[in-house]
């Protein structure tokens, strides 16, 4: 994860892949938790770059974008997953002329289950409800979430699409207009991902380590061993 939070490595389907097999721990001591916090951070740092560079679409996933949806017909036991980007009148074939009415008829004969919701928002549903995170960071995961929201508005207001157009019209922009439209940006750095990384660590050899990232009674009867965590952490140095 060290090396994969590198914005050119750094892709969804890794902090995923982290993030599920974190989850497979079910610990409930500092060290689990403070690995959940660093997961949602990586998220935030994905996504932020995305949407910097005008990744509209692998920024939507992160935000809005479930990661499955299930499409059960009714009177059956037959279902089908969704093609995540693609629309449902392409996937079942209701092009055409009476696309409106094959897919007034396709809705009837359906229903769609969302089975993986989004990154970011499942993150902050399971980290909220956990009751042992600070409501500085979950305020901060809302705030930035918004913030990516609004830096994609922005570049779609300002017509920008693709990461050169958006480099070029900043290098012929006045400083002021520049300045301007920097703010509307998320550049977020990574500090705050290397300072709960120190907490994680720190908290695997001092287990009375209070973490600001964390809230209420930490310490719990299925914290992680170290041999965990490690196996936890080694697949996600590797690039997805």
């Amino acid at each position: 994860m060290e090396r994969a939070v590198s914005p050119h490595l750094m892709t969804e389907r890794t902090v995923e892949s982290c993030w599920s097999q974190a989850r497979q721990l079910k610990g409930d001591g500092p060290s689990y938790w403070l690995l959940l916090v660093r997961l949602a951070e990586a998220a935030l740092l994905c996504a932020g770059n995305y949407a910097d560079n005008c990744e509209y679409e692998a920024a939507g996933d992160f935000l809005v974008n479930p990661r499955e949806i299930i499409v059960h017909r009714r009177g059956d036991d037959r279902s089908t997953t969704k093609n995540r980007h693609g629309r449902l009148s392409e996937q079942f074939g209701l092009e055409g002329v009476e696309r409106h009415r094959s897919m007034k008829r396709f809705s009837t004969g359906v229903c769609l289950q969302i089975t993986k919701p989004p990154l970011l928002p499942h993150m902050a549903q399971v980290l909220g409800e956990s009751g042992c995170i600070s409501q500085s960071f979950i305020h901060r995961l809302e705030e930035l979430q918004c913030r990516i929201a609004d830096a994609l508005a922005f570049l779609a207001a300002w017509r920008v699409f693709d990461s050169v157009e958006l480099w070029r019209r900043l290098e012929a922009s006045s400083p002021r207009e520049r300045v301007f439209a920097e703010s509307h940006l998320c550049r977020f750095d990574a500090q705050v991902f290397h300072r709960i990384g120190a907490d994680l660590r720190r908290s695997l050899v001092e287990p009375d380590h209070r973490s600001p990232f964390l809230s209420g009674p930490h310490m719990g009867e299925k914290e992680l061993k170290r041999t965990s965590l490690a196996t936890a952490l080694a697949p996600a140095s590797s690039p997805a």
